[in-house]
């Protein structure tokens, strides 16, 4: 979880159900860096940390009315994360009055949405939000953080295979390292049929290395950017999913410390 503001605004939802859950991946399809969060007195460290994020909460679950206004209020007075832009999502239908006070008195800034209306139009007036606040940055693609161990890659080039393990990964391209002596190569080269593995799920892409950083001390960092032709609606699903998993990862291991 990079604190650079030039990667955009980190985006919350605490407490979402299986409903929201969903949506959150589709946020994730259109590159925002969205985690799910269950533990509101833990998210405060985060959002400390991590200034300038927007935080959705569901206002049906765990705390009473009062708490959670009470937690609202605590957020925004907090110098370390009164930057935070809220937004409260609901099941039921609310009063006009209760609506206004978390808008007007409250300063939920980023919108009180009901589920109980059409859920395209929910999706598209939180997308039209993280639009609006800029959520997304100067980023284009979000990005997986990989375990090197277990997220690998393979090649074959000039008649010799080549494998590699993978540090980051998005529908745009991948950061790798070799395992062994790398292939004779040059920034511009292109790679045919590389073999990706994410967490055990395979698929074939072609490459162009756009950048070599070359290492003293270690193993030679290659940034390869896919070619679009390859890249499937099902193969860019499972990057976005990956991708998910990896995101959620990195907030529960957070919220552990």
């Amino acid at each position: 979880m990079s604190p650079n503001p030039a990667n955009g605004r980190k985006v919350f939802f605490l407490y979402p159900n299986a409903l929201v859950k969903e949506m959150i991946k589709d946020f994730i399809r259109h590159e925002f860096e969205v985690y799910s969060v269950d533990n509101h007195i833990g998210l405060k460290s985060l959002l400390k940390k991590y200034q300038n994020t927007i935080l959705f909460i569901n206002i049906e679950e765990r705390l009473k009315e009062d708490e959670w206004e009470a937690y609202i209020k605590s957020i925004l007075s907090d110098p370390d994360s009164k930057g935070t832009g809220i937004g409260v999502f609901t099941y039921f239908d609310r009063s006009k009055a209760l609506t206004e006070k978390y808008l007007l008195e409250l300063g939920v800034n980023c919108g009180f949405i009901r589920l109980k209306t059409d859920i395209k139009k929910c999706k598209d007036i939180i997308l039209k939000t993280l639009e609006a606040n800029e959520a997304r940055g100067k980023r284009l693609f979000i990005r997986g953080i990989c375990n090197p161990r277990v997220d690998t890659f393979n090649l074959f080039f000039n008649g010799s295979r080549y494998n590699g393990r993978l540090l980051d990964v998005s529908i745009a391209g991948f950061a790798g390292q070799f395992t062994e002596a790398p292939p004779k190569v040059e920034a511009g080269q292109l790679l045919r049929d590389i073999q990706i593995v994410l967490r055990g799920g395979r698929f074939s892409l072609d490459g162009q290395i756009i950048r070599i950083d070359r290492r003293k001390n270690d193993s030679d960092l290659f940034i390869v950017l896919f070619k679009p032709d390859k890249m499937t609606p099902d193969i860019r699903n499972r990057i976005h999913d990956f991708i998910t998993m990896c995101l959620q990862n990195a907030a529960e291991q957070e919220l552990q410390r």
